[in-house]
């Protein structure tokens, strides 16, 4: 019993630890590395632009206010802290730039944009690794891991039609296949096809505005808490819940499915809402949603987005 206590007693105090970390180097922190807080606030910027136009129906002069901000943030970013975030941001302002000329398009902001992208070649020469690229749904699965890896990106023109429910546990069975700790197998997955239902788990998620309204197959995945005790494990339910989610996006993607993950970087009062919507048992922690179904068309245009060079992010310690 008083090994419990004190089990107890270090969840508040390693609790306590973790908001003090998060206080000190989070994005809003004075005290976070100015090149490192810029690095991430363009990436995320940039990539609004490029999931505006991964959309079916881009609307045209979309994201104005972000499109200025990314430009003005570069300008004053320190390229040499790392060029991916001038690359992704390059990439998908010309890429911006593209869907209004052949949408014929003309305003201000794109003449802006155009000049300002001029500005950069010299600095960066073309060809700049962002903006968006062509998936191809074929009806042949990937045959080897590189290539299921290489191939799956975000999909948001989805198809709204149910997928038959055999074939949505036949994708969670392999997703189990996932690593969990102990094998305690305390992931959790919530499939939804009700099209009300979906509309207002999506609307408390807040984050699929442009394709909400095509999705008709909805995973909410969680982790059961109970599995999980003291303070060294108190963040297991996140672990082994997002790497059940990876592999159930995988698994979508073998099946020859769209998918695009959904984060739930919410607060406890919209989680609680979530819960409720969906049905889902108070003791299990929200993960993530993801949006899945037969792509719209074979040929889908999704978010370029570059990754980082494994150089640049490895650390080999002797």
């Amino acid at each position: 019993m008083l090994s419990k206590l004190f089990k107890v007693a270090g969840i508040f105090s390693e609790a306590l630890r973790d908001a003090t970390e998060f206080l000190r180097f989070n994005a809003y922190s004075p005290f976070a590395n100015k090149s490192q807080r810029a690095f991430y606030k363009i990436l995320i910027e940039a990539h609004t632009i490029e999931k505006g136009l991964s959309l079916p129906n881009p609307k045209l002069l979309f994201g104005k206010d972000k499109v200025r901000f990314v430009m003005n943030a570069l300008s004053r970013y320190d390229i040499g802290h790392s060029p991916v975030p001038a690359h992704m941001s390059l990439g998908a302002l010309d890429a911006y730039v593209n869907f209004h000329a052949r949408a014929g398009a003309h305003d201000p902001l794109l003449d802006e944009i155009a000049n300002y992208l001029k500005t950069w070649e010299a600095k960066l020469p073309k060809p700049w690794k962002g903006g968006t690229r062509e998936v191809t749904f074929n009806g042949q699965p990937p045959n080897d891991l590189q290539h299921l890896m290489a191939s799956r990106s975000s999909i948001r023109a989805l198809q709204s039609t149910p997928l038959p429910p055999e074939r949505i546990f036949e994708a969670i069975a392999m997703a189990q296949l996932a690593p969990s700790q102990c094998n305690r197998q305390a992931s959790r997955v919530h499939a939804y096809q009700d099209r009300a239902r979906i509309q207002e788990l999506l609307g408390l998620q807040g984050g699929s505005r442009g394709f909400a309204e095509s999705v008709g197959n909805l995973f909410v995945v969680s982790s059961e808490i109970c599995a999980w005790g003291g303070p060294g494990q108190r963040n297991q339910a996140y672990v082994d819940g997002a790497l059940f989610a990876m592999c159930l996006m995988f698994a979508c993607r073998s099946m020859g499915w769209g998918a695009c993950p959904l984060n739930l970087a919410i607060d406890h009062k919209t989680e609680s809402a979530i819960r409720r919507a969906g049905g889902i048992p108070a003791g299990e922690r929200l993960i993530m949603m993801i949006a899945f179904g037969e792509p719209i068309a074979p040929d889908t245009r999704v978010a370029f987005s570059p990754r980082r060079p494994a150089a640049e992010i490895a650390t080999l310690h002797a």
